[in-house]
């Protein structure tokens, strides 16, 4: 029997938007400031391309944020994880290569310093995360720590149980 799980994550809630739009919303605010005179500039001199260029910029990265999607499959093969939007963020790890895995709760801030593709400097390793508290966390053989956001915590844990035992009961 060959199960499969996947998952695909987005930046979706209302507090995602608000942190990736506040930047548009500031520099807006001072472009149309600087341009109706209603702040004092450096010699009265207007910079209209400048601010054009800025705000066209963070709208581009507010675009690219929404786009932002982290997918996830485990299946017979082992964990395929990739950050579609961000490149290089696409890893491979076979069941061979996992000598520990596990679903746990974590601190997405404190362990990692917040969300996306993130590397602590506590020796927590990688993690590529959305949002949510659940991870899967694993070590490959070159002992390294890797952590993938889950919202599917009992999905996950079922078939990661299913296939990493199942391999190390077919070893022994």
């Amino acid at each position: 029997m060959n199960l499969e799980f996947t998952e695909k994550q987005n930046f979706r809630k209302w507090w995602h938007y608000t942190i990736a739009g506040f930047p548009v919303m500031i520099i807006s605010a001072m472009f149309f400031l600087v341009q109706f005179d209603l702040v004092q500039t450096k010699n009265n001199q207007k910079e209209p391309k400048f601010f054009l260029i800025l705000i066209l910029f963070m709208i581009l990265v507010f675009v690219w944020f929404l786009f932002l999607k982290l997918e996830t499959t485990i299946n017979e093969k082992g964990i395929i994880v990739n950050y579609r939007g961000i490149p290089f963020c696409k890893r491979n790890i076979t069941w061979e290569d996992i000598t520990s895995i596990s679903v746990i709760k974590y601190s997405p801030l404190s362990d990692y310093g917040g969300w996306g593709v993130r590397y602590s400097l506590s020796g927590n390793g990688w993690c590529y995360n959305v949002s949510g508290e659940y991870g899967i966390k694993l070590f490959t053989l070159n002992k390294k720590p890797f952590l993938i956001g889950t919202q599917k915590k009992e999905e996950a844990e079922k078939i990661i149980n299913h296939y990493f035992n199942k391999l190390h009961h077919d070893l022994h």
